[in-house]
């Protein structure tokens, strides 16, 4: 049985997440200590549904370019009470829908940033 704390990325597709996102949390010892849940990586195992993201305890939201797909998961996340961050890249404004339901909105400059403020945040939960 996995006991590793499983944290979700919600991104809109229309960024290269592969490189901002997805490399610097793989090449940091975050994807050793937790379960991160890539949406869009062939290997991982949620399949997108209500029942999957029950199962998730912290979501990690990269809001900075808007997404409908986006807004319904942070929905269906706030509907279960897990706390979800927003991330959002330096000098861009979140929306409002967002800004409603996030616990916290945190600024990055770069992936390194990103991973830094992703893992304090994963540490105070």
């Amino acid at each position: 049985m996995n006991s590793k704390r499983k944290i979700y990325l919600a991104h809109s597709t229309d960024m290269d997440y592969v490189n901002e996102l997805y490399k610097p949390l793989e090449d940091s010892d975050i994807s050793l200590r937790y379960d991160i849940i890539l949406p869009h990586k062939a290997s991982n195992t949620i399949s997108n549904t209500r029942e999957d993201y029950s199962k998730v305890d912290i979501v990690i939201a990269e809001c900075s370019k808007p997404s409908t797909g986006v807004g319904i998961e942070l929905g269906w996340f706030y509907d279960d009470g897990k706390p979800i961050y927003c991330f959002i890249k330096s000098g861009l404004k979140l929306s409002n829908a967002a800004l409603s339901i996030a616990k916290e909105v945190i600024e990055y400059k770069d992936g390194e940033d990103f991973v830094n403020k992703v893992k304090a945040i994963i540490e105070k939960n």
